[in-house]
């Protein structure tokens, strides 16, 4: 290996740290811990590396809700596994880079990764460029995705595309064989969810369905397995899509028949980002009389009848921004049966600090109604929150105790459960947050557990010095834990 690769470890690492590709597993206390011993764990994976020691021992697969029923898997790593992860793929994306055309926007590599950070934005552009087209000429529209596209990419296959894009031996290997690893250490396969170096995979993954389309001389649009044919034939647009269907077979991938359809020119611009919402985003930033109002119509016309979330986000996003709390009331009562995108939700009545005791009363009752259902993702965002703003609260912190205890439901909300009581703990919380820690198997809600003693007083530092000496996975927030510092509060 050669220095310049490890430049990547370093790229991955400052990444992971700002929170870029981390938002949907955030982490208690921001890998404070991790940053403060970051030049020995470097070191560590550098070996590890160089040794050829990758791959994961175990991934957790958490399912977050991908609408108000269905989810998706994301596969939350270690820190170490997903650096390692990260810069294997990273040292590749140049490579990967060179190989994909204008009509994709997703995982791009240019301007030495900086276009990489904001996928939001990506998205936004590839929506801006099919309305291009339309405007131009009149199109027929083919969509089309890939049924769960990440879980059956074929390692085997990915393989030969990484050697055909010119990717050196050492690498490769690694790579694979902690692809292999991944797959055999839970219900994971594929590759894993939720990371951006996922992404750039991705694209090398439907390479062979870019360049047919390419040499077709159609108009495409592509972001990761979502696909946009612009053509005036409509029967063109047919061919191409029974030919797509056929090369992904052949990657071992099924086409989405509830997702693939032709739209005639009437249909083509509402399957596009409606223009009304880059009129709304320049009133506001040119101070415009009554881009306020038009932002709160397009709020309440995509909450009545079936709700349109991502003009919902938008519509919060900005109106937190402007200090405007008429969605309030809407925002404490959906709470629940919006739990899918209940981040933004919480992020919008956070904007509004000064009604922090009414949240806090919207949280109590969200978390009561959840209580015995499986709403997990919910309760880890409430948690969260009610621990960023210090809501302190007898019910939540009874509901807490509930939570942690379960150990049917995942990880996640029980490490936040954790940590809020660790926030609000009165003097026997202390014990039995280290009666728990005695009791618990889990490494994430065991360091949970830690900093929850910690900020409750009552871990006692020779514990702490027998595990900062350890090889035990609680080694690093020990150490962190005996410099006495200010824990940080969990990031949005």
């Amino acid at each position: 290996m050669t220095r310049p690769f490890f430049t990547y470890l370093d790229r991955a690492w400052f990444r992971l740290l700002r929170g870029r590709g981390q938002s949907e597993i955030p982490d208690i206390i921001n890998l404070a811990d991790i940053n403060k011993s970051w030049p020995e764990i470097r070191a560590r994976i550098v070996g590890d590396i160089r040794s050829g020691q990758v791959g994961p021992e175990y991934v957790e697969v958490l399912d977050l809700p991908k609408n108000s029923v269905a989810v998706r898997p994301i596969a939350r790593l270690s820190v170490h596994d997903r650096l390692v992860y990260d810069t294997l793929v990273f040292s590749l994306a140049d490579l990967i880079e060179t190989q994909l055309n204008e009509s994709v926007f997703s995982a791009r590599w240019g301007d030495d990764g900086k276009r990489f950070w904001s996928p939001v934005n990506s998205w936004v552009s590839m929506q801006k460029r099919g309305v291009e087209m339309i405007s131009n000429e009149p199109f027929y529209l083919a969509r089309t995705d890939v049924v769960s596209f990440y879980e059956h990419i074929d390692v085997n296959t990915l393989a030969i595309d990484i050697e055909s894009a010119g990717a050196g031996p050492k690498v490769t290997e690694r790579l694979i064989r902690y692809l292999q690893k991944f797959q055999a250490s839970s219900l994971a396969w594929g590759i894993p969810q939720g990371p951006d170096a996922s992404g750039i995979l991705a694209n090398i993954y439907l390479l062979p369905v870019d360049e047919f389309v390419h040499r077709s001389g159609m108009r495409y649009l592509r972001y990761s397995d979502d696909m946009m044919l612009f053509d005036t034939d409509r029967e063109s647009l047919r061919n191409a899509l029974l030919e797509i269907n056929s090369i992904l077979r052949s990657r071992r991938l099924s086409m989405s028949s509830t997702k693939t359809n032709i739209f005639d020119e009437s249909q083509t611009l509402s399957q596009l980002e409606d223009l009304e919402k880059d009129a709304i985003n320049y009133g506001i930033k040119i101070g415009e009389a009554g881009a306020e109002e038009r932002l709160y119509k397009l709020f309440t016309e995509a909450t009545e009848g079936p709700q349109r979330d991502r003009d919902v986000k938008f519509s919060l996003f900005r109106m937190g921004r402007l200090k405007d709390d008429r969605a309030i009331p809407w925002v404490v009562r959906n709470l629940k049966d919006s739990h899918h995108i209940s981040s933004q939700l919480l992020h919008y009545l956070e904007c509004f600090p000064e009604r922090r005791n009414a949240a806090g009363r919207a949280y109590i009752s969200t978390m009561s109604v959840v209580a015995d259902h499986k709403y997990d993702y919910l309760e880890q965002r409430l948690l969260q929150a009610a621990t960023r703003q210090k809501i302190r609260s007898s019910r939540i912190r009874d509901m807490a105790w509930a939570i942690l205890q379960n150990k049917n439901k995942s990880n996640l909300p029980r490490e936040f459960a954790a940590r809020y009581l660790g926030q609000v703990s009165k003097v026997a919380d202390g014990q039995l947050l280290r009666r728990e820690f005695e009791h618990e198997a889990d490494a994430n809600v065991r360091r949970a557990l830690l900093v929850a003693m910690y900020e409750a007083r009552s871990v006692s530092r020779p514990l702490l010095t027998s595990l900062a000496s350890s090889n035990s996975p609680l080694s690093w927030v020990s150490r962190y834990l005996l410099k006495d510092p200010l824990i940080p509060l969990p990031r949005r």
